[in-house]
């Protein structure tokens, strides 16, 4: 008997839900639900049209606000304060500390209070904080403000990854997080520019150098944004945000609670110390976020304009103006941002992660190399520092490769990100004090060296996650097989290839 006259109301992308029972008991399930693909795709494009957009804007800000102490740093700012060298590896310090404090504490109360109302919230302080930059005038009022900084954006990033894996579907993820979080260039982008436009525009207006307007300008925007989050952002699809419901009508909500039942993706719910602990025991945490932390590598990028600022003339003076070290990083940045988007949305399509990610770990290898070699080409060593913005594309790989094998385990996901959030901090917070030293810039005596090992390291990693995946898919394979006591169900992808296997299994066993 053919597949279609047992089951004929099944289509690709549907779910199939497979219990102890019988294959029967699919036709009495509610969870079987068919969505017009014409609706679906206009409910997706409307959830990225605002809760993309206000996250991809709050995301900008947010990393404007934690990087833009570096182009203060080279804009006046040293000077100003009579600042040492090696004080500006300490303001990220302090903001690292602060953002490792936030990041637990916050996924378990944004899981009870819900994302609308807590993310805001801290975007409106963090803003403030950076508002108040402007006045300092010592380097322990910088200090206190970075970590006060750090610990409000604590909540924001984990925050919005995690609603992103709440709403989308697995061959969905890459892109929107990466669309997410290419933000950070931007971000990275618009601090650069607005540092050497308002240091050069707004020098000694009002009796205030250009990098005290360029705090509180961003400021301002913060927490405007942070204004329109609150009744933009949605909440989880079982929890809507009432004040979304401009743009997510009943309708809406339908859909998106239907797509999370379709890939067995179970709801958020309140995080509790056990469920929090819980999450420890999990192989997937450990090795993806240790994977998330090591790969990356684009630490050496975040010095990039100390070795522009070296760069000198023949006649002694310096090779670039101000405006100029604000602006060359921009390019690495727009690489960045290039190149997420290319590799996620490659990486959604071909539905594989493996290959991209070991394409990165190749660029990666090879610009830290680059810098180790240190060739007397300036162009050439140019080119490494820019190759090296590439190590970004890694993370949002890793999330995504994550999300769509913990579907059934949302405490853990969320947990999972910020643990490799925490690590990688770690890393940040520390690493660059003994790797990266102000005071040896630009010949650091470490530098990428150690960085090119932790690439190799990630790059193993990456090929042991694959075939550990394909072990634990496997192994609930044979749980359904054998007739599993608990109800499971089977992730599709956007052409349905699981979709046939599964119903090949049931038909059989009917």
């Amino acid at each position: 008997m053919e597949s279609k006259e047992i089951f004929p109301e099944l289509e690709p992308g549907s779910v199939e839900q497979k219990t102890s029972n019988s294959g029967r008991d699919l036709l009495d399930d509610r969870s079987i639900e068919y969505i017009d693909p014409k609706e679906e795709r206009a409910f997706v494009w409307r959830l990225d049209l605002w809760f993309m957009t206000i996250g991809f804007l709050a995301y900008a800000f947010k990393y404007l606000d934690q990087g833009n102490i570096s182009n203060a740093y080279v804009s006046g700012m040293k000077e100003d304060l009579q600042l040492n060298a090696n004080e500006l590896n300490y303001f990220t310090t302090y903001f690292n500390i602060g953002y490792m404090v936030m990041l637990y504490p916050s996924c378990i109360i944004v899981s009870h209070i819900g994302p609308s109302n807590w993310l805001p919230t801290c975007e409106i302080l963090w803003g403030v904080m950076t508002c108040c930059l402007s006045t300092v005038t010592n380097v322990k009022q910088v200090y206190g403000l970075r970590f006060l900084i750090g610990f409000l954006e604590g909540c924001a990033w984990t925050g919005y990854i995690t609603l992103i894996s709440s709403w989308y579907l697995p061959h969905e993820l890459a892109l929107r997080m990466s669309f997410y979080n290419i933000a950070q260039p931007v971000g990275g982008m618009l601090s650069g520019a607005m540092q050497g436009a308002l240091s050069t525009n707004l020098q000694g207006a009002l009796g205030r150098s250009g990098w005290r307007w360029a705090f509180i300008v961003n400021g301002v925007c913060t927490i405007f944004i942070a204004l329109g989050a609150f009744i933009i952002l949605p909440g989880y699809p079982e929890r809507q945000n009432p004040l979304s419901k401009f743009y997510l009508k009943p309708r809406h909500i339908e859909i998106a609670l239907a797509r999370t039942r379709r890939v067995g993706r179970k709801p958020q719910i309140g995080i509790t110390v056990k469920s929090f602990l819980r999450c420890f025991t999990f192989w997937q945490l450990w090795v993806v976020a240790i994977a998330w932390a090591t790969g990356p590598n684009n630490t050496p990028g975040s010095y990039f304009n100390l070795w522009l600022k070296s760069l000198k003339k023949a006649d002694g003076t310096a090779k670039y103006s101000v405006g100029m070290l604000n602006y060359l990083p921009i390019i690495g940045q727009a690489v960045q941002l290039v190149a997420e988007l290319l590799f996620s949305g490659f990486s959604d399509y071909f539905g594989v992660r493996l290959p991209f990610l070991l394409l990165h770990s190749t660029i990666n290898i090879t610009s830290l190399i680059i810098l180790i070699i240190r060739p007397s080409n300036q162009h050439a060593y140019m080119a490494g520092w820019y190759m090296n913005y590439v190590g970004a594309v890694a993370t949002m790989l890793l999330c995504s490769w994550a999300s769509e094998n913990l579907e059934s385990e949302p405490e853990v996901r969320t947990v999972l990100f910020a643990t490799g959030t925490v690590i990688s901090y770690l890393l940040n917070a520390f690493v660059p004090l003994a790797a990266y030293p102000a005071s040896q810039a630009p010949h650091w005596r470490i530098g990428a060296k150690l960085y090119l090992g932790f690439a190799i390291f990630a790059a193993v990693l990456y090929i042991g996650l694959h075939f550990a995946f394909k072990w634990e898919a496997k192994k609930k394979a044979n749980n359904l097989g054998t007739g599993a006591s608990t109800t499971e169900y089977v992730n599709t992808d956007s052409k349905g290839r699981a979709f046939e296997r599964v119903r090949e299994d049931l038909q059989h066993e009917l």
